[in-house]
């Protein structure tokens, strides 16, 4: 990091206290809580029934809940620099999840984290436990304004060999204060807990910022023992991720007896919420969690997504046991923070407002317009109107008609289930959010949705077959999708795209009989935020029996070399009088995320929709 970067963009922000506490106190201590995919309402505070959560319980009886709290974004990575700058994940420059393998580079270093506000204000800094941030030692945690470091760097790993398995080859992801350590059959979680009661100990006469990112209930679900037991008659996937929920609680317990042990506790600010919704990946068996009557989970902008439990609590100066339903955000942290330590200075492009007003005196949410972007879906809330662009629901509650529910729009007062498309009945609200979104930095013209292409050509319903299946995931209707006369929108998982990840879409359309071609078209997309990008080239050859085929025709196609561009493109290949029945058409794949990507060297996305032969 060049921490000059953080004494030259600070500036005077209007949103921060003038007077600082009073000098002869001492500064607060905070520690931010962070834990992983965990669901909305999956607290007992929060409407849990069937969760034992004592100790984030405590939090809220001592403290703040927010019932109606935002992440600026429904993935971790993005998430988690929004929360550590104070800034949308598009101006963190980080919008979509950090590569997992190391040598990537993440959020960039320019970006001033709340860990360098606190240094510099003369707080020692702490992280502990996940960070998903960046792999590369100027965006590891130490690069990044924290003077000690605990932890994994990618996005998961197993909590007792501290490996990540998900995208070989496996590999040992365990750091301290950047140098690997090995720590082999000691769980995870105890690791964790183990370094932040030491850190407070260590620290309990100096101010101390400490970020504890506790990377569970996030799979892979290996909760205790003893939850295991008391949870032995929910049905999966439920009862293990209420085991690893309560889990979590245990370490969280285990911190605030710490610090109310050495009498520190009435001086600690701790801030407890979750990094987004609950998963519902094939790697938590599919869901577990809960968003209770909120629409949506991980990876959607629906509430269920982007909604999370948030607490503050601070028994020496703030409200106990009280309520807050204004609109607040995980950006607001950080101004929030640097207020109650009496630090005047934030720095330049903070969009975050400090909630001390909020907390204290009830005021209304500093937020009346918000922004999120994630994918290729976008949304937009303004007081109780929220509209969302490609909206997606991977809990598959109820299904999304991509035809209709291009734009979905909700009010959250009247409807917060979001089961209810307004968008027919309130055509010039549509228009207003529409509208608003496009006046945002980050917007553009081609993220508003248009209904997908209809195209008549003369491979309509033919025959075609693929060498290599598509991903499970997006296998559309197979290879009858290709020819089917319909295109994908910009949705990539709308259900109309063919997905290979890694791999190439060799295609063979039998046309029935000879036919004069003159042109194939293929759909592709990208999007570099989830690793999709346009192929590198498409190629064709034509045979008359479907053995002897022509000398192979290229199309180079123009790649796009931004993180955060986001395209569809008809490529097509032009060759006069083409004669024959047979067409062997390949669209290669990168194969590997480009050099440019921070996910460099990961499996790249191919995504393909209609191959039209005119």
């Amino acid at each position: 990091m060049n921490h000059s970067v953080l004494s030259a963009g600070l500036l005077l922000c209007t949103g921060v206290a003038a007077v600082a506490a009073p000098a002869n106190k001492k500064k607060p201590n905070v520690i931010v809580i962070l834990t992983d995919d965990q669901g909305s309402i999956d607290v007992n505070c929060y409407g849990a029934k069937d969760l034992t959560t004592p100790n984030m319980d405590k939090l809220a009886k001592t403290g703040i809940k927010f019932t109606q709290f935002y992440v600026a974004a429904p993935v971790c990575s993005p998430s988690r620099a929004s929360m550590l700058t104070g800034m949308n994940p598009h101006a963190a420059g980080l919008p979509g999840n950090a590569s997992s393998q190391e040598g990537s580079s993440g959020m960039p270093t320019d970006r001033v984290t709340i860990a360098e506000v606190m240094k510099q204000a003369g707080y020692a800094t702490a992280h502990i436990g996940k960070w998903h941030v960046g792999y590369t030692p100027e965006t590891m945690p130490l690069g990044q304004g924290f003077d000690y470091s605990f932890g994994h760097m990618g996005g998961c790993i197993d909590n007792y060999s501290h490996f990540f398995y998900w995208n070989g080859p496996n590999r040992h992801d365990l750091w301290e204060n950047g140098k690997e350590v090995y720590r082999e059959g000691e769980y995870f979680g105890d690791l964790m807990e183990q370094k932040a009661k030491d850190y407070i100990e260590n620290h309990q006469d100096e101010p101390f910022f400490m970020y504890y990112a506790i990377n569970m209930p996030h799979y892979p679900l290996q909760p205790k023992a003893k939850w295991r037991e008391h949870y032995k008659d929910l049905d999966m996937p439920r009862r293990d991720y209420a085991a690893f929920v309560s889990t979590v609680d245990d370490h969280i317990g285990q911190l605030i007896n710490k610090l109310e042990e050495l009498k520190m506790r009435d001086n600690t600010i701790i801030i407890f919420q979750s990094d987004h919704g609950h998963s519902t990946e094939v790697r938590t068996f599919g869901g577990g969690g809960s968003a209770g009557p909120f629409r949506g989970c991980k990876f959607s902008l629906f509430e269920g997504g982007i909604r999370v439990p948030a607490i503050i609590s601070w028994p020496g100066r703030l409200p106990q046991n009280e309520e807050r339903h204004q609109m607040a955000f995980n950006i607001d942290w950080l101004p929030t923070i640097a207020e109650y330590c009496g630090i005047k200075e934030l720095p330049e492009g903070v969009e975050g407002h400090s909630l001390s007003r909020v907390i204290e005196k009830k005021k209304e949410s500093p937020h009346q317009l918000f922004f999120w972007k994630s994918g290729p879906g976008w949304a937009v809330r303004k007081g109780d109107w929220k509209l969302i662009g490609y909206p997606q629901d991977p809990s598959n509650e109820t299904k999304l008609d991509f035809d209709k529910d291009l734009l979905f729009l909700v009010n959250l007062k009247m409807d917060s289930t979001e089961m209810t498309n307004l968008a027919t009945q309130y055509p010039e609200k549509v228009e207003e959010l529409k509208n608003d979104y496009l006046n945002w930095e980050y917007a553009s013209p081609e993220d508003i949705p248009t209904k997908r292409l209809q195209i008549k050509h003369k491979a309509n319903g033919k025959k075609v077959t693929i060498e290599s299946a598509p991903h499970a995931k997006y296998k559309a209707n197979g290879a009858a999708s290709l020819v089917d006369g319909e295109t994908g929108t910009r949705f990539f998982s709308d259900g109309f795209w063919l997905g290979f990840e890694g791999n190439d879409l060799v295609a063979t359309i039998d046309m029935g009989k000879t036919e004069v071609i003159n042109e194939i078209s293929v759909g592709s997309i990208q999007d570099a935020e989830s690793w999709i990008f346009f192929p590198e080239y498409i190629e064709v050859a034509w045979s008359a029996d479907g053995k002897q085929y022509s000398k192979p025709v290229r199309k180079m196609v123009e790649p796009l070399k931004s993180a955060g561009q986001k395209s569809i493109r008809r490529i097509a290949l032009q060759q006069e009088d083409i004669n024959a029945r047979f067409l062997k058409v390949t669209v290669k794949s990168y194969g590997k995320v480009p050099v440019w990507h921070s996910g460099k060297g990961g499996k790249a996305w191919l995504f393909v929709d209609e191959i039209a032969i005119q």
